[in-house]
């Protein structure tokens, strides 16, 4: 109840001082946090039976955390449409799977054949689709943490200006490690159906480790926002980007016009090309670089290699490059640096799969 108390401050906290589209996946977060901790208590034997409905509502929300979790992550790093969860619905569909399918298995049974079921689920021995429920919920959070670490910790990654301040980064980070935690208790879980039965004997331990894991978050993300509360706030965040460090608009132009040159030296085309990398190229401090080409070009340095690889990959293939060369080679280079950047970029810019463009390009000069 501690852990749901505090959760409930949090979400207050957020809903009252920082009212943002990027923090919905956050204040979902919490929430389905919330209410599958102050539900552990009744899992047990007796609610079940007088109450089917709960392991209808609340045994499959662990499905929600992992998606909630990349969400948020890419909320934090990406701009615009790319922000939102390719295929958004199918994410979540896994909970409501598991519910519908829940429901109906309930529904089909007798009560005396429903309290038999109650008694298989506490026992040493529960029925093998709990089990494999279980290991479809860990790998799937699994999963979806390492999806939200990518971008996380990697910050080349991002389009997002939030991204440059450190502190912003270690919020995100905080956020996405916290709930590792839980899943390393889950798998106890997970892996071993049989301990249910320890809480039908009155000896819960296995969930109180996974209480004690869903606490520990709640408290880290509420020491990290008394610590930065302006994490919540992207536009305070941003603010602060552009304040740090405190440099002249003449500087920052002159900066703009060495990285101008550079580009059109084709210095995108080096696949390994990073910020740190382009910064000793023009003789700038990477703060002060990210800073110039955020203000002059109005975009993250990520953003403006790739505008340029797709303006040279595009200029390639109108001028018929693949009548001699594959796609992928004339994308590589360009410098991009794998198929799948090359694919994400130019869905994202085009609205499209470069092969579609190719052939309609192919059938213009035709």
């Amino acid at each position: 109840m501690l852990g749901v108390a505090q959760s409930a401050v949090l979400l207050l906290l957020i809903l009252t001082r920082h009212r943002n589209r990027r923090n919905l996946p956050l204040v979902l977060i919490l929430f389905t946090l919330a209410a599958r901790l102050g539900t552990i208590p009744l899992w047990n034997y007796e609610t079940l039976i007088a109450h089917p409905w709960t392991m209808v509502v609340f045994s499959p929300i662990p499905f929600l955390g992992g998606p909630l979790v990349w969400w948020y992550a890419r909320e934090s790093t990406l701009v615009g449409q790319a922000a939102k969860p390719p295929l958004f619905p199918l994410h979540f569909a896994p909970y409501f799977i598991e519910a519908g399918a829940v429901g109906a298995l309930i529904l089909s049974l007798q009560p005396g054949e429903f309290q038999v079921l109650a008694a298989q689920i506490f026992s040493a021995n529960p029925p093998w689709w709990i089990g494999a429920r279980n290991l479809l919920k860990l790998v799937s959070g699994v999963v979806y943490t390492v999806l939200a670490a990518r971008l996380a910790f990697r910050p080349e990654r991002s389009s997002s200006v939030l991204m440059q301040d450190p502190q912003h980064r270690l919020w995100l980070k905080v956020v996405v490690l916290a709930p590792v935690g839980i899943w390393a208790s889950f798998t106890m879980v997970a892996l071993r159906p049989g301990l249910a039965e320890q809480v039908g004997e009155g000896a819960p331990l296995p969930y109180v480790i996974v209480s004690l894991a869903m606490m520990a978050v709640f408290y880290a993300v509420s020491f990290r926002i008394m610590i930065t509360p302006e994490a919540l706030s992207p536009r305070r965040v941003h603010e602060r980007v552009r304040r740090e460090p405190a440099v002249s608009r003449e500087y920052l132009e002159e900066v703009a016009e060495r990285v101008q040159h550079e580009l059109k030296q084709g210095v995108y085309q080096d696949p390994g090309l990073s910020l740190s990398t382009l910064a000793k190229r023009v003789g700038a401090h990477p703060n002060h670089l990210s800073l110039a080409i955020n203000d002059v070009f109005g975009e993250s340095v990520p953003s403006l290699l790739n505008r340029y690889r797709l303006q040279h990959f595009v200029s390639e293939i109108e001028q018929g490059a693949l009548e001699q060369r594959a796609i992928l080679e004339v994308a590589f280079d360009a410098g991009f640096p794998s198929k799948s950047t090359f694919n994400r970029v130019f869905k994202q810019c085009y609205g499209t799969a470069p092969s579609q463009y190719a052939a309609e390009a192919a059938e213009d000069t035709a």
